[in-house]
């Protein structure tokens, strides 16, 4: 059976063909919480994979406390977001692999609404979801009353067109096969602790496939992180993003290095004077961090790789 026509089809028990990864470490507690919220759903996944790359069993006994049959948990000792995905996809067996954050809510249409999004967009290999800061966005209500907004991309272009948001995304399992996994030095855990979903969709894009992006696949982030933490995360980012665009440019590929880095952060470069000026402490430490993690991602990656 085609992918494409899995998705119209009843899998085992009557659910979709669906298989959700969270990658995990360290943090049972809100874990428990986003699996409660996914097990409400209106359409259950075929099987839910919980990669655990804790340091502790804390995370093992709660998922044998919660014993739900759909949910699987598969310890890993390699460290990473990009390996943890990587990890996932080969533990499950769905056709459309979900992903989502263990520190995500999703909202109850979560699966239904990917589920839909890949019937209604056959030749998109890769669906971009939205994450809504408010819980009461994500309900029943909220997102039905909404006309969806939709974005689709072919052919290489800029990733951050459609967020991306790797921990609210869905891909069709041959993406991987064509593809290849994502780029396990980048990611949260990695040398390059970001930029692996852009890279990811700046890859499938570049190959000349379709990715679609729709705020109907709604998730709600729990805010766990305090201002500072959200601060100094920025510089985090920055160096995967100089990472992946180091990586494109060592392949000959500088339409990353020039094209994207223009669109999207060359303004954070120009609005740094304009922050200290205007003594937008916050914004100008963001910005700030957001340059030098590109700066130095390129420049480390470029080392990392012996040029």
């Amino acid at each position: 059976m085609a992918v494409t026509e899995a998705f119209n089809q009843p899998g085992s028990g009557g659910k979709k063909d669906v298989a959700i990864i969270y990658p995990t470490r360290n943090r049972p507690d809100m874990l428990m919480q986003s699996l409660t919220a996914l097990l409400k759903n209106t359409v259950l996944p075929a099987e839910i994979v919980v990669v655990d790359q804790s340091d502790d069993d804390a995370t093992k006994v709660a998922l044998e406390q919660f014993a739900n049959p759909l949910v699987r948990h598969v310890p890993s000792d390699l460290r990473g977001l990009s390996h943890s995905r990587n990890t996932g996809i080969e533990a499950s067996t769905g056709e459309l692999i979900g992903f989502i954050d263990d520190d995500c809510i999703p909202a109850p249409s979560w699966v239904a609404a990917a589920v839909k999004a890949a019937g209604e967009f056959p030749q998109s290999q890769i669906l971009i979801g939205e994450v809504y800061d408010d819980i009461n966005d994500i309900s029943d209500v909220a997102l039905s009353g909404m006309t969806p907004k939709v974005i689709t991309l072919h052919g290489r272009n800029d990733p951050w067109i459609v967020g991306p948001t790797g921990g609210n995304s869905f891909f069709r399992r041959e993406v991987f096969e064509t593809i290849g996994f994502f780029d396990p030095v980048l990611g949260q855990g990695a040398e390059f602790p970001g930029a692996e979903d852009a890279d990811m969709v700046y890859r499938v894009l570049k190959y000349g496939l379709k990715v679609t992006y729709t705020d109907a696949i709604g998730i709600h982030h729990l805010d766990w992180r305090n201002d500072e933490a959200n601060i100094n995360n920025t510089y985090n980012y920055g160096l995967g993003v100089g990472a992946m665009f180091a990586k494109h440019a060592a392949a000959g590929d500088m339409y990353p290095k020039r094209y994207i880095f223009a669109r999207r952060f060359m303004i954070k470069f120009l609005m740094v004077p304009c922050y200290l000026l205007l003594r937008k402490r916050v914004a100008y430490r963001r910005s700030v961090n957001w340059l030098r993690g590109i700066r130095e991602g390129f420049s480390g990656w470029e080392k990392m790789n012996g040029l």
